[in-house]
């Protein structure tokens, strides 16, 4: 009988979670105490690497060991909350290392593309996942490490060597890796790219610019590689004519959250309270594309209860500067609790264990028997008086 793992993938999921508030926490230490020389924006840079890193071996064990639902609802999950854990913080310390709105727009085209996703699930519509989506996540994850480094690092020949071989050892991997198993790695030349105008601004001087240029190259990335769900699917889903309430709150709080979310971090409102709810929408985003396949999506009004509610709490919190983070907090509240339904609710189709028993259940269910015959089915039909 062979063995099974002695840590799974989905415990190395979950471990990546664990982490990720600390991440945020030395991210806004570090920058209270200047950037350079503390301790605390190297742990943020290591902690970074080490929670992106265990995104690969979760999906080494997934790949070797076979993946699970709940496996494969948590990874995304999981890599989502770890860039809202990093990037966050970029805008919130003094002085704030990038723009508000380029992380509110961000997490717009997060929560935009998994509202359509879930229309199209709904409607059996699917596209093809395009090469740079997948490196997407990627790119992000590529953007939080060079953004931790630039301001840590004094030593700018060191830091330009950094880049070369960030430049370089990527096309270096690609040919490897085709003399030995003849397989063009074309993710090499994304990172080679990427390195390289990162690796031109820096020669450029202005540590300042180079880090938004940064944040807008990531920007950039993560809205077109989502371009297959913005404009083919759609018009795919215009051309079935049966756009729904459902589909409206879900793609009207997308758009609306996490603007909100942003101005109500910069502004009046305490940090954690956006954190919170910046985790548990983007983690119910995952459940309802999942639920949405199975044709068991949340209604418009509960949805929209919960997402429109949050918002409008938000707002709120934005108008009163005074009851900021008492709304903030009620705005939290209602979204871990909703959210916390949701997850409840759905059960059924993400916990393996629950998966099987169901399918043990149906398995069960005796067959429709036969249908008698004809004439069976007329003589039974006729009334007890007259059947004689």
């Amino acid at each position: 009988m062979p063995r099974g793992p002695l840590i799974t993938a989905n415990q190395v999921t979950l471990a990546r979670l664990v982490p990720m508030p600390l991440l945020s926490w030395l991210i806004y230490q570090g920058a209270e105490q200047g950037y350079k020389h503390n301790v605390y924006m190297s742990s943020a840079l290591i902690a970074g690497t080490v929670i992106g890193c265990t995104d690969w071996i979760d999906g080494l064990l997934a790949r070797k060991y076979g993946p699970t639902v709940l496996g494969g609802l948590l990874d995304p999950i999981a890599d989502k909350i770890f860039i809202a854990f990093a990037y966050t913080p970029f805008v919130d310390v003094a002085p704030p290392l990038v723009p508000w709105w380029t992380v509110a727009l961000l997490f717009q085209r997060e929560f935009f593309v998994t509202a359509l996703r879930s229309a199209y699930e709904q409607r059996d519509l699917t596209l093809k996942t395009s090469y740079l989506a997948k490196a997407k996540t990627w790119t992000q994850m590529q953007g939080i490490g060079v953004m931790l480094l630039f301001p840590i690092v004094e030593d700018q020949q060191f830091l330009t060597w950094v880049l070369v071989i960030g430049v370089v050892g990527p096309l270096v991997a690609m040919a490897v890796l085709y003399v030995v198993r003849r397989t063009l790695w074309r993710g090499a030349l994304v990172m080679t790219a990427s390195f390289l105008s990162i690796l031109a601004l820096h020669l450029y001087g202005d540590l300042h610019l180079t880090i938004i240029s940064i944040m807008l190259y990531v920007l950039a990335i993560t809205w077109i590689s989502g371009i297959d769900y913005l404009v083919v699917g759609w018009k795919q889903l215009r051309g079935r004519g049966d756009f729904s309430r459902a589909d409206a709150v879900r793609l009207i709080g997308a758009l609306v959250l996490p603007m909100l979310l942003y101005l109500v971090l910069i502004g009046p409102g305490p940090a954690w309270p956006i954190f919170l709810i910046l985790a548990t929408e983007l983690a119910v985003g995952g459940l309802d594309n999942l639920l949405s396949h199975h044709r068991r999506a949340t209604k418009a009004l509960a949805w929209g209860s919960r997402v429109l509610g949050v918002c409008a709490l938000l707002g709120a919190a934005l108008l009163l500067p005074a009851y900021a983070g008492a709304l903030s907090i009620l705005a939290a509240a209602v979204s871990l609790v909703g959210v916390s339904a949701e997850f409840w609710r759905g059960r059924d189709y993400f916990l393996d264990k629950r998966i099987r028993d169901k399918a043990m259940r149906d398995a069960a269910v005796p067959a429709d028997p036969v249908p008698p015959p004809r004439a069976e089915i007329a003589r039974a039909a006729v009334p007890a008086d007259d059947a004689r």
